[in-house]
């Protein structure tokens, strides 16, 4: 008897032919009646969700990646958007704690001195002087503004020094700490008078011709005492640093820290005496004013005392 053609084929051939068979009777079945396999549909596609998540992880990994760089991204841009936002603000608020401290130093001048004595001329500090070896500064008003020569300057906090020349609208200002300077003072605590004299530095001003018996501590305040006429009397000159009664022979050696600011000082207040300048004014229009041509009486023209009537001869 000749062998079937399942026998003659190789033994995985007729394995998987018996499987495609059994698979076709199986379709065959469950298109005729669906509920028979429901359960075992279930389980197939429930065993195999596994796989199909396996196959998707390289999508996965695409798309997160992906994302993960965007991300990144965004994060840098939105980090170096907001860092540059900040540093505006700062900048900002910056602009504005400085004109508030600087309407604060302006309302601080201005309320420094008695306004019924002397006229207060705010200046500007727009330059130095070109000797580094001298304190002076320039200031942006002058003889159009009424500075003289001789008047004093201070700031909020106390005496800056005196006005020692002045242009049509620029003066130099010598400040208390330069070594030709001196001012008259008196210590706020005893009421003992000295002189102040400055020592070529911005911060630091010696107190000389005090005897080693007085009473002065370090913390005592230096008031003007206004002696000399040079510099009016009750503002603040400096406070004592340092107090060394050994140096010297009968004087102590004191140093002085100013009151005023004058390193970074930006607005400075000119005193303008009003009597001084009500002098200034009259002398001014006096000299303006048209001079008073009088006529004299002729001769045969006679005045009668106590009547309103000329009498001819």
């Amino acid at each position: 008897m000749n062998p079937s053609i399942f026998a003659r084929q190789p033994l995985s051939f007729r394995k998987t032919a018996a499987v495609l068979i059994v698979a076709m009777v199986l379709m065959w079945f469950d298109s005729k009646n669906p509920n028979w396999f429901a359960p075992i549909r279930s389980t197939s596609h429930a065993a195999m969700q596994p796989i199909y998540e396996f196959s998707l992880l390289p999508s996965f990994a695409q798309h997160w990646s992906a994302g993960r760089l965007e991300s990144q991204e965004s994060l840098r841009r939105e980090n170096v958007q907001l860092k540059s936002e900040l540093i505006h603000a700062k900048a900002k608020l910056q602009q504005q704690d400085y004109i508030l401290a600087q309407n604060a130093r302006l309302q601080g001048i201005l309320s420094t001195t008695r306004p019924e004595q002397f006229d207060l001329n705010l200046a500007q500090v727009i330059g130095t002087d070109t000797n580094p070896l001298k304190q002076i500064v320039v200031l942006n008003k002058g003889e159009e503004d009424g500075v003289q020569v001789g008047q004093t300057v201070i700031d909020e906090q106390g005496i800056l020094g005196q006005i020692i020349n002045v242009y049509p609208n620029t003066s130099r200002l010598l400040l208390i700490t330069d070594e030709l300077q001196s001012v008259s003072v008196t210590v706020k605590r005893t009421g003992q008078r000295a002189i102040v004299t400055g020592e070529g530095t911005p911060t630091t001003l010696k107190l000389n011709y005090v005897f080693k018996t007085s009473d002065v501590r370090v913390g005592d305040q230096l008031i003007s005492s206004g002696l000399g006429g040079r510099i009016p009397a009750g503002y603040q000159v400096g406070k004592v640093r340092y107090v060394d009664p050994n140096k010297g022979d009968n004087f102590m050696h004191i140093e002085v820290t100013p009151a005023a600011n004058l390193i970074d000082n930006s607005y400075v207040l000119i005193l303008q005496d009003k009597s001084a300048r009500a002098i200034a004014r009259s002398n001014q229009s006096s000299e303006l004013a048209p001079p008073i041509i009088s006529e004299s009486i002729p001769d045969s023209v006679n005045v009668a005392s106590g009547s309103d009537s000329l009498t001819q001869p």
